[in-house]
This record gives C-alpha cells, structure tokens and sequence, in this order.
C-alpha cells in the first residue's frame, strides 16, 4: 500500500478583508433555517460557460424570486493550484486559484449576480499574496461567506480543499482523514445552504460535496485489479478515498466527476463494494444534476449525462460483478433519490427497438475528451437500449488480466429515445 499523504496544518496569516459584523462561525444556526432545504448543482467538470447550467445557478441563488440581482455568489477556487506570482494571480486567463477567482467572478456577473471571491488556497507564495490557508479561520471572510445566497466551488484537487476548509490535523495518525472539523468559512457554506440557498461545483468542487469515503484518485483498470486503500496516494492510478470524506452536502451516493467520460464507471463500482455503499452518482463532463434537498429530487441539465448506478452486497466478488444496475439520465430528465426511480423527460420503453447492435468495443473504459461526449461504456449502452439486441460488451485495454464489461437488456430495462434508460445491467469478469 502506498503512503497517505497527511493533511497540512492551517497556517496562521492575517490579510485584510473588510466585512460587516455578522452572528460568530459556528453559532446557532439563523432563524428558520432547515437542514433539508436548499438545492445543489453538481457539474462534471468543463462547465464551457454552459447557459444553461449557469443560468441555473443563478436562478437558485435568487432568494425572493425577484430576478438575478439579487443573487450574491461567494465563489471559492482553493481546489486550483495556487498563484506563484501577482502576475499569475491577476491574469483572469492563467489557471490558479485567484485568476480563476477572477474569471468565475466575471462570468457570473454576466448572469446578474453579485459575487464575493473568497481568497483562500494552500500556501502563502508570493510576498503580498492575499489568497492564504489562514483566511478560512477568519471569522470578517466567513462573515461574508454567510451574507450570499449561493457558493460555487471550483474544479482542481478535492484534497486541496480538505486541506483547506477542513481542519483534520488534530486526529491521530492512525485517524488521518477519519476525524474533521469545519473551518469558519465551511461552516457559514453550511449556513449559505441550510437557508434555502444553493452550493454548485464542477469537478473537485462536485466531488467535494459528498459524504464519507470520497474519491480522492484512481483508473479504472487499476481499481478492478487491485481495490482500494483509504487517503490519499502518490500513486494517481491507484484507487483510493478518504474515508471521513468531503463536506457531507450529497448524501444520497457516492460521487464522481468527469464520469462517463473519463470511463470511471468500473472504478466507482469497486469503490461503492470496498466501502459498503449501494448507490453511485457520476456526472459527465458539461453537465450537471440540480439536486433539491427538500425533494430529494435531481433534475439533469447540459449536454451528456448523469448515471445512478446501484450495486447490492452480493453484486461484487473480487474480480466479479453481477448484476449491478445501471440508470443514465440526460438533459430533461430527473431521478427521485427517495424512491430510487427514474423520472423521464420522454415516453418510457420497455420493447426493445429496431437495428443491429453495437460492435464490441475494444477498450471500453477508455476515455472521449471534449464537450458532449460521454466515453465509450455510456456510448455502448446507448447504442444497446437503442437496438433489438439484448446484450452488449467490450473489454479493457489493459491485459494480465484483461476484463470484460458484458450489458445486458432484460424485463427490468426501461429507455427513452433522448438517450437515457433505467436498469441496465451491468457485469464485468476477468477474460
């Protein structure tokens, strides 16, 4: 097993930022607030300006419904590489942590909102630099956390943000990652939430958001050879999670980002049995589920898919899995969360269509960059509900062992001509 890497300890800074006073971080919650209310925006990652996805957003961050000026969006990009310079940091066009502050700034302030970039990262890195590790202590920043209706949470290293707005570092080592407390900035997140407000990100900042064990690296082959361990691996191709995980905002799956499309279905599979969970949620690149906590209801919005796959105890056997469940949603469509179905935007089938099947595809947890492709396993599937075949499959690239993906159409598979279906049947084995 490789090493974990151990959280870093806060640093202590002091940078000015003004706020107006405000109710202490950690203090009683405000009047009226509802741990079940407010909704949440999960993105895959390549959000491409998406209007869609970011009208949603601003749309739930509106308060009094009166229009998006009145939406205040405090955006947190700590999951991003911090800033080696002034130069860097200001360029809206580089990729850090303050330029990419600067950037989501602008683009939301294109949809009506105001916004708060909040000016935390990892490290300290430049003299004058005012994104520190330090500001999510700061009780003026959590004070304007607190003031906006909606947090967008950047893309990056998920682990960047445990590091960050998360405090692990009083846990024994043997505890590394298993016992967290929140920062002050975490907590008025929370409070942002639970007063009817909204909490989006895309990738790491999608990621972030779920409960215990949350991915933190991984492919798929590696994870079906070998499993996983708990904390966070030097290894990037070795399956592993933190098993106190993120900010417990989802807790209906297990989640995962850039889903179909960087083939991650198997490596959340052997995740959700190593630690026990029965429901997987991975979003695909510019896409996003809308997810209301109230309702438990999650609406897909953008252009490839979300997939809720079920796995049951017995679904998993080593090296072998059998009859795990497959649903793919698409833009228009919902999954209720409470009752564990499908809601979809068109007619539901359950005849098999007309045409020939899908050739088998030669490397089937590979990947398909660019906006709109869902990767090979969700294009496989896709093509098998839409033909009068009743099974489907392809093998990993990899070899020694090589493993087979078989899907299977039975009496329990629903689809929808936009693209999605319900209970598709899914088996993988080593050839």
């Amino acid at each position: 097993m490789l090493a974990p890497i151990l959280a870093s300890t806060l640093a202590i800074g002091l940078v000015a930022v003004a706020a107006p006073a405000h109710a202490a971080p950690g203090g009683p919650r405000a009047h009226g607030a509802d741990p079940r209310a407010g909704s949440l925006v999960l993105i895959g990652g390549n959000l491409s300006e998406d209007a869609a996805i970011l009208s949603k957003i601003v749309e739930l961050a509106d308060p009094d419904g009166g229009g998006p000026e009145a939406a205040r969006i405090a955006i947190i990009t700590a999951a991003a590489a911090p800033a080696e310079s002034a130069a860097e940091g200001s360029d809206s066009a580089e990729n850090n942590a303050q330029a990419n502050g600067l950037y989501y700034a602008e683009l939301f302030g294109r949809y009506g909102a105001e916004t708060y970039v909040v000016p935390i990262d990892e490290a300290v890195d430049f003299d004058g630099d005012s994104y520190v590790p330090s500001n999510a202590d700061r009780a003026d920043v959590a004070d304007q956390v607190r003031q906006s209706t909606g947090v967008f949470l950047g893309g990056g290293d998920q682990m960047r943000y445990v590091r960050t707005l998360l405090d692990c570092s009083g846990a024994p080592v043997d505890e590394a990652y298993r016992r967290c407390a929140d920062t002050p900035v975490l907590g008025a997140v929370r409070d942002v939430l639970d007063a009817d407000g909204v909490v989006a990100g895309v990738s790491a900042g999608l990621t972030i958001q779920q409960g215990a064990d949350m991915v933190t690296g991984g492919e798929s082959y590696q994870a079906w050879r070998d499993g996983g361990s708990p904390g966070y691996l030097d290894d990037p191709t070795a399956l592993a999670s933190l098993p106190f995980g993120g900010f417990g905002f989802f807790q209906e799956a297990l989640l995962d980002s850039h889903f179909g499309t960087w083939g991650r279905q198997a490596r959340m599979i052997r995740l959700a049995d190593d630690t026990h969970h029965r429901r997987i949620l991975g979003v695909d690149e510019t896409t996003a589920l809308a997810y209301d906590r109230s309702t438990r209801i999650g609406e897909v919005i953008g252009e490839a898919g979300a997939s809720v796959i079920d796995v049951e105890p017995r679904d998993v056997r080593g090296q072998t899995a059998r009859d795990v469940r497959w649903t793919r949603l698409v833009a228009g469509d919902a999954f209720d969360f409470a009752r564990g179905t499908a809601i979809p935007g068109a007619e539901r089938i359950t005849a098999p269509a007309t045409g020939a099947g899908p050739a088998e595809a030669a490397d089937v947890w590979d990947s398909i960059d660019g906006p709109g492709n869902s990767g090979s396993l969700s294009d496989l599937a896709t093509a098998l509900v839409a033909s009068s075949a009743t099974t489907a499959s392809g093998t990993s690239f990899e070899t020694a062992p090589q493993f087979r993906t078989t899907l299977t159409r039975d009496r329990a598979t629903s689809w929808w001509s936009t693209g999605g279906f319900e209970q598709l049947r899914v088996d993988i084995g080593a050839e």
